[in-house]
């Protein structure tokens, strides 16, 4: 242990002598090691970490699944209320419980607000094993038609909105303009589920506020609640393969029922912790095996910066080795050396990550689930000791293997005159950094495919021009708006909207575009009949006749609803291009009928065919979609719509009026998720965003920190060429070739290190294919372009060093000899 601490008082003081090598050492450890701590820390809270549940891992969601040959654009489709009958009595489920998202608006208490919320069965809590903070949570009672109003508060509403008063247990609130008991209030951080971890049409908001009973009704028939998501608590012993066999003799009991929905009942059984990470995995582990490519990268630098210093301390242990000075002893004196830069680097590393963390956290994508929940735990402080540790021993090899061969006296002779290394010694150095190179070339690849993507991405037609476009949530009542109000209040609604000053158009529409959510249906078209089980598929949206120019989607043939489209006329529908082409190829769709499968519903006659639009992201392959107008008939969904104002300014500036507007028909009418369309379209890519910017800094860091070993491996070169160089000059070489000699020796091994990485990066950058849009893993395109910039770079590093050996004096350079 003497010993030990003899040599890291030693190896200190050559760290300090070497105070320029030390910055550029450390410098380069900090980024590595600091980059692969925040990347680890986000890995850690959302793959790693156990969920705040109790035994999580017997969480399971199982999902109802559309038919293959659907074609709705996604796979998870909801449950409905007597479906979940069946699950109920499913043996491999010690408790089971249904959900759905609702909006409540919150009056009484300030300001009038609409809150996210949940209906959820009785069993709901029971399931994930959570317990109040305060009060209770809701009794089998308290969960039938009619049983009472009671509400669980979230701690993050009863903080912000009642100020943590436990007297609202006693006094209650007004949701709907409708008096609810609070019966309890949730622990700090509970807010399940959340919209980012639920698939696209499941219309859940983001964050759960408040939580009242579903309310089932204890026989349920078809057309009872139809749209439930279902979480069950597997008994103890069950594995997910069990209960999804169980669940396949459910479906099968099922469709026996309900012949005519053949192939609608199929099921996925998923874990939760699965569901919650779902599409971040792959995006996350690729950021990792990235940062671990940077750190091997700077582990290569620094090794080489160590080889290449060592290389000066030959005589120092050739010495050292004559005075008696063991194998083991010079082996634990360069250990003690890489392990001290290694643990402070880590050191400087961990203070890089904290600030880095709080970069994720801020602008990090918002649809990451526990993105927030990042933190320099435990395990990532030991990921971060073992990591400096690993990069210790790593670059600590070089040196020992360059430094301590079988013949140290030897090794003094070789390493006297001209100070020239040894050529395993300098194939070593080379070796390193043809690999330095062909690591970067593999990190900008992976930046370039993910530059191009981007640029895909944003030239993709969504189907709106969304510049200049405020939207808005109105949530009308139940208990206050029947169907007839329901279509009043929009009517009265829209025209104050769009007497606002700067308003050009005023519209509304159940869903968005590019909300994540989408809603659909089957449909029925004459002379095209259908199997059962088999109907055709389109997205259902209700909008207003001032709704296309208000988000800018152009009316490709016809016409779009007008005033007069009331429920007294012949019901009409816009279709979107889509929709024309898979069902009418080649024939004009207006004047045709399209309805739904329930044939009590009357057909439809098509009127007009709009532009695709895309509803659940920019990669979405648009399917067929339809449109009705909402004064036609008062759907139940209407209770719920998305006001659309295009305005001559920034759409923003037009929120005060706007809600000014809505208060003037209904005073405790708030507007919620107010947003602009240029922001809700922006707001999906940041996923892609954040990927190319982490990798893309990875990339230039990484071309960097080549770049420098390059420079350093060609101007070591130089330095030992010295006396060959005075002596060629002195035998009449000019200038110029010289610095061809030098640039050459750099370009061989540019050539070596890129041509390394083009195999590499064919291999590495198909497991990217997932992130990737419109652009091949091995586009030829992204690999052309950055080849020359990788060797321009590389080159430009090798320039310095050729003109530094061009400027030789050959009389200096043999004197010193």
């Amino acid at each position: 242990m003497w010993n030990l601490v003899q040599d890291l008082k030693y190896a200190a003081r050559l760290n300090l002598k070497s105070a320029a090598f030390s910055i550029v050492t450390l410098s380069t450890l900090s980024i590595g090691i600091g980059a692969s701590t925040v990347v680890f820390s986000a890995v850690n809270a959302v793959l790693l970490k156990p969920l705040p549940y109790p035994e999580p891992q017997r969480i399971v969601i199982p999902w109802r699944l559309a038919p293959k040959d659907a074609n709705i654009g996604y796979n998870e489709i909801p449950w409905g209320a007597i479906n979940f009958q069946y699950l109920e009595k499913a043996n491999s489920f010690e408790s089971v419980a249904a959900f759905k998202s609702n909006s409540f608006n919150l009056t009484g208490s300030g300001e009038p607000t609409q809150l996210d919320g949940f209906r959820v069965s009785s069993g709901f809590f029971h399931t994930l094993r959570i317990t109040p903070l305060l009060g209770r949570t809701f009794t089998e009672s308290e969960d039938r038609p009619g049983g009472g109003n009671e509400v669980i508060l979230s701690y993050q509403l009863w903080q912000s909105r009642f100020h943590g008063d436990r007297g609202i247990l006693e006094r209650g609130i007004d949701l709907n303009g409708v008096p609810y008991s609070v019966t309890g209030i949730m622990p700090r951080g509970f807010e399940f589920p959340r919209g980012e971890e639920m698939p696209g049409s499941f219309d859940f908001p983001r964050r759960a506020q408040l939580w009242v009973p579903l309310a089932l009704p204890p026989a349920p028939k078809p057309g009872d609640p139809d749209d439930l998501a279902v979480i069950g608590r597997l008994k103890p012993g069950v594995s997910i393969a069990r209960v999804q066999a169980e669940m396949n003799l459910l479906s099968a009991a099922m469709e026996r029922v309900f012949p005519d929905s053949k192939g609608w009942f199929n099921s996925r059984v998923t874990g939760l912790n699965e569901q919650i990470t779902g599409d971040t995995r792959k995006p996350l582990l690729l950021i990792l095996g990235a940062v671990g490519v940077l750190l091997l990268i700077a582990c290569v630098n620094v090794a080489n910066l160590l080889l290449t210093r060592s290389l000066g301390r030959r005589n120092e242990f050739a010495l050292r080795a004559a005075l008696g000075a063991g194998r083991a002893s010079l082996v634990r004196q360069l250990l003690a050396e890489s392990m001290l830069l290694s643990l402070t680097g880590g050191f400087a590393g961990l203070m890089m990550a904290e600030a880095g963390i709080r970069l994720v956290k801020a602008f990090g994508p918002s649809n990451i689930p526990r993105l927030q929940e990042i933190t320099l735990d435990w395990r990532v402080l030991i990921f971060t000791f073992i990591t400096s540790l690993l990069c210790g021993i790593f670059f600590s090899l070089a040196p020992a293997a360059a430094l301590l061969p079988r013949d140290l006296a030897g090794s003094l002779r070789e390493g006297g005159r001209g100070g020239t290394a040894n050529s395993a010694t300098a194939r070593l150095r080379n070796v390193f950094l043809v690999a330095q190179i062909a690591l970067a070339f593999v990190l900008v690849i992976a930046s370039g495919l993910l530059v191009r993507t981007f640029g895909r991405l944003l030239a993709v037609d969504p189907g709106i021009h969304a510049e200049r476009v405020l939207t808005f949530e109105l949530s009308l009542p139940a208990t206050k708006y029947k169907d007839a109000d329901i279509v009043s209040f929009y009517q009265k609604a829209l025209a104050s909207l769009g007497a606002i000053p700067g308003v050009e158009h005023a519209g509304i529409v159940e869903t968005i575009p590019m909300s994540g959510s989408s809603d659909g249906s089957l449909i029925r078209l004459p002379g095209l009949p259908a199997a059962p089980g088999k109907e055709p598929f389109a997205n259902y949206n209700i909008a207003s006749p001032d709704y296309f120019p208000a988000v800018g989607t152009p009316l490709l043939s016809g016409r779009g609803f007008l005033n007069s489209d009331t429920a007294s006329s012949t019901p009409v529908a816009v279709i979107n291009a889509t929709m024309a082409k898979k069902f009418w190829p080649g024939e004009d769709p207006i004047g045709k009928q399209v309805g739904l499968a329930d044939t009590r519903t009357p057909l439809m006659n098509i009127v007009g065919v709009a532009a695709d639009v895309k509803h659940l992201s920019l990669r979405e392959e648009t399917g067929p979609e339809m449109y009705v107008p909402f004064t036609q008939k008062p759907f139940p969904s209407m209770q719920i719509m998305h006001v659309t104002l295009r305005g001559r300014m920034d759409a923003i500036l037009l929120t005060g009026a706007a809600r000014e507007a809505v208060h003037q028909l209904d005073a405790g009418m708030p507007i919620a998720n107010v947003a602009t369309l240029s922001a809700i379209v922006d707001e999906s890519l940041t996923g892609q965003r954040f990927s190319m910017f982490l990798i893309g800094g990875f990339g230039v860091i990484s071309l960097i920190l080549a770049s420098i070993g390059l420079y350093g491996v060609i101007s070591y070169s130089v330095l030992q060429r010295t006396r060959e160089i005075g002596i060629r000059m002195a035998l009449g070489a000019k200038r110029a070739t010289v610095s061809a000699m030098v640039i050459g020796h750099g370009t061989r091994l540019i050539g070596a290190g890129i041509i390394a990485g083009l195999i590499v990066a064919l291999g590495v950058t198909r497991l990217m294919a997932n992130l990737l849009f419109g652009v091949p893993s091995n586009d030829l395109l992204t690999f052309a372009a950055v080849t020359p910039i990788l060797a321009g770079v590389s080159l430009i590093a090798c320039y310095i060093p050729a003109l530094h050996a061009s400027r030789v004096d050959p009389v200096t350079a043999l004197r010193q000899e």
